[in-house]
């Protein structure tokens, strides 16, 4: 969960139970609120808001899974400011306790402009660092990793906010209804520069809940969409992300803190319950289908469908939703005379570019690629190659990895370390390749969320380098694809709200 869910200010006097928070904004939000009339303002500056430390609980498909703090602190003379940010969260996940703990430092200016960070991020026992600044229009930044250090520049044109400020930004410009606001910031999670697009969309309260009139704020980001309450003191009553399964609300450090004890005795497999599509039909030997048939209803306006030669999809409307009719084929089926596919030098060079988390130019990375695929004479050879050194060198366990480096080095993953490490090796030795995310189907359970690859050999192949698949069998149904794990994040916002039905198969 990124911080983009977690920005808030100041403390609130109505302390709202999580359970009542849920029922609110899972369904009918609107009903509680009403509008208030005037023309309200409020814009509010750094000064007015140091020294307050702020305490949020969150809850994630209607259980409370961990907390937010935000202190903002002046420094010398006035000339700039601290963000201190800190989040903490423990969830099950296949039957695992995971743990995940975010510390952020951002030096800021007086309008709130990113000057220099420092952020520590914990999954388990594994831990990720960033330090970096800005300076002559030039943004560094040192990763750190086990024992894995890397050191990026990026040119910028314009000043960059922090991420941990999101929900500041607006205050510090002036707050009205119908005001927008469009800026960069700096992501840690996904160590990029990202565009964030906010809106107020309305003045309104909630007697029933004991909430002040408040603006209501849409942040759009990442392909997600946030909610945002915040009074005329800038204080950010509650959110609502992921379509209101996740809730940040105020409370006061102790009840936020309380939820530890609480998470230790959960048993809960609160990721799995919620993301898991489960189907009328059940599918026998999901990894031996050559074709699928399905209705698959997604919310609307959230993702758009990808057709491919191996996925061919035709819209039937319903009434709240789109829903569409997938027919997905192992083998793509022949088209008579249909010309010879080919990338072009744009697409080429993205595809085999390196990333944060995709070191493709990386030796041990070259070095590996090249002895995992010796002996092949074709690009179709090397890519059976390579996706079978991958299934059978990468232990699969429910682990988390920062990058495709870190995989090589660790061999043990989920499906999303197969495919950094399958990408990164295929585009090493010049495999234009791109991730691809979506659902599969696992026997006896239902759909779940999968990341997978594909390379271009004549045409998109897919590929599993979790399964050892090349083509990927047709349960595979694609959300999302692009070169790196920023262009799979718009998939988020349809987790727990697709439904599948009229499945046939064989």
């Amino acid at each position: 969960m990124q911080t983009f869910f977690i920005s808030s200010m100041h403390s609130l006097k109505y302390f709202l139970p999580a359970a009542l928070l849920v029922t609110l904004l899972t369904s009918c939000a609107p009903q509680y609120f009403s509008p208030v009339s005037g023309d309200a303002f409020t814009r509010r500056d750094l000064q007015a808001l140091s020294g307050r430390e702020l305490w949020h609980g969150f809850v994630f498909n209607g259980e409370k899974v961990g907390f937010a703090r935000l202190k903002i602190e002046p420094e010398a003379g006035g000339q700039s400011y601290t963000l201190f940010s800190e989040a903490s969260l423990r969830i099950r996940f296949l039957g695992m306790g995971k743990s995940v703990s975010i510390r952020g430092e951002d030096r800021v200016a007086p309008d709130l402009s990113l000057l220099s960070f420092r952020y520590e991020q914990t999954i388990d026992e594994k831990t990720l660092a960033l330090e970096g600044g800005i300076r002559n229009g030039l943004l560094s930044v040192v990763q750190r990793s086990g024992n894995e250090v890397k050191t990026s520049e990026t040119k910028i044109s314009s000043p960059l906010y922090p991420s941990s400020g999101i929900n500041l930004y607006p205050v510090l410009r002036g707050m009205k209804t119908g005001a927008d606001y469009a800026y960069p910031v700096y992501d840690p999670q996904t160590q990029s520069i990202v565009d964030v697009a906010q809106s107020v969309v309305a003045f309104e309260e909630s007697r029933r809940l004991g909430i002040e009139p408040s603006f209501k704020l849409e942040t759009r980001m990442s392909g997600h969409v946030a909610e945002s309450w915040i009074n005329l003191q800038g204080e950010t009553v509650f959110e609502r992300g992921m379509g209101g399964v996740l809730i940040t609300f105020k409370e006061s450090e102790r009840g936020a803190k309380s939820f530890l004890a609480e998470a230790s005795m959960g048993k809960k497999d609160l990721i799995y319950d919620f993301s898991l599509i489960r189907t009328d039909t059940p599918i026998t030997c999901p990894r031996k289908a050559d074709f699928l048939e399905a209705i698959v209803e997604v919310p609307e306006k959230t993702l758009s469908p990808l057709q491919s030669p191996h996925q061919h999809i035709s819209p039937q409307q319903q009434d709240k939703e789109t829903a569409w009719i997938y027919r997905i084929h192992k083998i793509a089926p022949d088209v008579p005379d249909a010309p010879r596919q080919a990338l072009n030098a744009k697409d080429r060079f993205l595809f085999l570019a390196p990333f944060h988390h995709i070191e493709s130019d990386h030796p041990e990375i070259l070095e590996a690629a090249r002895k995992a695929v010796a002996g092949a004479q074709t690009t179709r050879g090397k890519v059976e190659r390579l996706t079978s050194w991958v299934a059978n060198e990468i232990k699969d366990e429910p682990v988390d990895s920062f990058s495709a480096l870190e995989v090589l080095h660790n061999r043990k993953g989920e499906c999303q370390a197969h495919t950094m490490l399958y990408t990164a090796m295929a585009r090493a030795l010049g495999i234009p390749t791109r991730l691809a995310g979506g659902i599969v189907y696992m026997e006896g359970m239902g759909f779940l969320y999968h990341a997978w690859a594909e390379s271009f050999v004549d045409d998109w192949l897919p590929v599993d380098a979790t399964f050892n698949q090349v083509p990927v069998d047709a349960t595979h149904i694609k959300l999302v694809e692009g070169p790196d794990w920023i262009s799979l994040l718009p998939m988020g916002s349809v987790i727990g709200h697709i439904r599948i039905r009229n499945i046939r198969f064989h």
